[in-house]
């Protein structure tokens, strides 16, 4: 099942199946996604902290359910059904990849396939020192289909490839030399390390960190549509002139530097537009 708290400006989402290692569900994936969508649309969010219990953070899909679908012979006709489950677990991660609001992935445990891919998919991603990850898909002789492009954008096409290809597992700190974590520390400072970020985010006004996350979003668009680097830089920057506009404009900027005149914290006030 998928446990969502409400921490003040923090949307903490839990994989919480502990007896399967918190296997994906199909349950799971489209509860994922929903509150990444309602975290997305409400202004007073900071951040989503994906998180998993039982000390695992997820043993990657549940394969009952494929299981189920091997029984029955593909349709003559129309999608197959397998294709159409495991495309679902995509376009969660499509939903999390491009969510407006910072998302942190706090990885405790063993994070396998689908698991290594929620992480990846994550814009921050905190590993503690029992933390092991791995893409083992090829060993079952499958693809790591859906997780591929995402662990490729966290790592570089080479040194994803080389990854997915060898289904090694990689202890906190080797995944951390990749690139594929941002941090690791010890298990017994895992809820410090989260504070700490969380602390670092409440200096940041909320509608300026979704603008920088809406401008990398906007550079992305560009590389994949294959423009050239020149016009593709040029909307991007048109992109942030309007959206810094719009924030001075907003007051908010004044009340940052007002702020740093008296070396004071600034009092953010929660806007309601979340775009």
């Amino acid at each position: 099942m998928l446990r969502t708290e409400r921490d003040g400006p923090w949307w903490v989402l839990w994989l919480d199946a502990p007896t399967s290692r918190n296997a994906l569900t199909d349950e799971m994936v489209s509860g994922l996604r929903q509150a990444l969508s309602d975290a997305a649309q409400d202004p007073t969010v900071r951040a989503v902290l994906l998180r998993g219990a039982g000390g695992t953070f997820c043993a990657g899909g549940d394969f009952s359910r494929f299981r189920s679908l091997m029984a029955e012979p593909a349709p003559p006709q129309g999608p197959d059904p397998i294709a159409v489950f495991n495309r679902a677990f995509g376009a969660m991660l499509e939903v999390l990849a491009s969510c407006p609001v910072l998302t942190v992935a706090c990885v405790e445990g063993a994070a396998m396939g689908g698991g290594c891919g929620l992480a990846a998919a994550c814009d921050v991603v905190l590993a503690s020192d029992t933390a092991v990850l791995a893409t083992p898909e090829v060993t079952l002789g499958l693809p790591p289909a859906q997780i591929a492009p995402f662990v490729a954008a966290r790592l570089g096409e080479r040194q994803a490839l080389r990854l997915m290809a060898s289904g090694q597992r990689l202890n906190a700190a080797e995944a951390l030399r990749i690139g594929l974590v941002d941090e690791v520390v010890a298990q017994a400072e895992v809820e410090m390390a989260l504070a700490a970020w969380q602390q670092r985010l409440l200096r940041a006004e909320p509608q300026a960190l979704r603008a920088t996350k809406a401008i990398l979003a906007r550079r992305r668009s560009g590389a994949k549509q294959g423009a050239e680097l020149s016009d593709g830089l040029g909307e991007t920057l048109d992109f942030a002139a309007d959206a810094f506009a719009r924030a001075l404009r907003s007051g908010t900027a004044s009340e940052g530097l007002a702020a740093l005149s008296a070396k004071r914290v600034p009092e953010w006030a929660t806007s309601k537009d979340p775009s």
